[in-house]
């Protein structure tokens, strides 16, 4: 009976997630008509921060990549621009979506998967621009193994040594054990970093990280030291035991560091749950959230490291699972401020809630409710302005791009 339950409740949840990238989103106000470059057309929304304090905001439709710019914190948006040096397809839903980066001289970094000719299969891709978008490079790809074979659910950071970095889930490693007549269970990470010539070419190694994962839920990059990464990901474990593990990566060196698991709730489960963690860094404390569904820990979870997932803190539950709680993502800034978000659905509405604690993780204030959806949304996603001000964003399809600082 207990399995029975489980495997009713997982359905339930999975059916939900497809539902809001499915569903429109009706506004209380009024409903405005879609057209191909305006952001209420787009499943998916990426936000971020410019050196010099502007927000911008990304989305594809229809083989195109636009970008807006808000020089109010996100409270509005300037007119749409379109990149025109892109024109393909491009990976936007849920999990995976083009991604947003700067550097600190305020060149703009841009990278999203690109889907191949066959199911599962794609690359990743990357253009740029130094002259404040007027203008971006052709696109190139990242991956450099030149196969036809799954790239993607890539992640892309700017480190504060100035070094851009990408990681994504990468088949090449299963792609050739299958060639070989062996067995591979899973997908592989791997990691990139950009070298820029002098007349602005750019060329990018490959570096594999680990190998074994999850192949569909999202990847979560931060920078936890100088030249330091720390990716969290779903691993596999066992016979597909699917939880999480963080892997720390020395940039200078070329290698991990150390890879711990970091989440023990057993979630057995031989497919795609398309729910990744979120990660977030103050002081030396990194800040993890996650969902499970596992036999010893279901719902979404909070913990938090100060030795790179050698030992975590007890984990709090977040949320209310019997309202599918699911879709938690995190941020935290220099003031011990720490934010989790989330989705939730009580039979009519998708609610997007919101809890928050003031003393770098160790209490939570009482979660509350910001804003609902009769028909669904996007995933939310959280950003830091260049003032420390923790800020939600998020996209409901068919009416608008959301904002609000926490």
């Amino acid at each position: 009976m207990v399995k029975i339950i489980f495997i009713l409740l997982f359905i339930l949840s999975i059916s939900w997630c497809a539902s809001l990238d499915a569903h429109q989103y009706a506004s209380d106000k009024t409903k405005k008509k879609c057209s191909s470059q305006n952001v209420i057309c787009a499943k998916t929304v990426t936000i971020a921060t410019h050196p010099n304090g502007d927000i911008w905001r990304v989305w594809s439709n229809k083989n195109q990549i636009f970008y807006a710019i808000s020089d109010d914190k996100g409270e509005s948006f300037n007119k749409t621009v379109k990149v025109q040096s892109i024109n393909e397809n491009i990976s936007s839903r849920g999990e995976n979506r083009p991604k947003i980066a700067f550097s600190k001289s305020g060149d703009i970094y841009l990278s999203w998967a690109k889907p191949g000719t066959k199911k599962y299969t794609g690359d990743i891709r990357f253009s740029f621009s130094n002259n404040k978008g007027v203008n971006f490079s052709k696109p190139i790809t990242v991956n450099n193994d030149g196969l036809l074979t799954g790239h993607s659910f890539n992640e892309m950071i700017v480190t504060n040594e100035n070094k851009l970095i990408l990681v994504w889930l990468d088949s090449r490693d299963k792609y050739k054990a299958i060639k070989a007549g062996k067995e591979f269970n899973g997908s592989s990470i791997y990691l990139a970093q950009a070298q820029f010539g002098e007349n602005k070419q750019v060329r990018f190694s490959n570096e594999k990280i680990t190998q074994g994962t999850c192949v569909c839920c999202r990847l979560t990059l931060l920078q936890s030291d100088v030249n330091q990464i720390s990716i969290m990901y779903r691993d596999i474990f066992g016979d597909n035991i699917r939880d999480f593990s963080l892997a720390n990566y020395d940039l200078a060196l070329n290698k991990v560091i150390n890879n711990n698991r970091v989440t023990f709730d057993e979630w057995f489960i031989n497919g795609c749950p398309h729910q990744g963690a979120s990660i977030s860094k103050s002081d030396q404390r990194l800040h993890l959230t996650w969902f499970n569904q596992g036999s010893k820990g279901k719902g979404i979870f909070y913990a938090f490291t100060d030795d790179l997932g050698e030992k975590l803190s007890p984990s709090i539950s977040v949320g209310n699972f019997s309202r599918q709680a699911v879709h938690p993502n995190l941020i935290s800034n220099d003031k011990h401020q720490v934010d989790i978000v989330w989705l939730e659905f009580n039979g009519t509405e998708h609610e997007l809630w919101h809890q928050q604690s003031l003393d770098n993780g160790h209490n939570f204030n009482k979660a509350i409710k910001l804003i609902t959806s009769k028909t669904g949304a996007d995933r939310p996603f959280l950003y830091t302005t260049n003032k420390g001000e923790n800020v939600v964003s998020w996209h409901r399809p068919k009416t608008g791009h959301w904002t609000s600082k926490l």
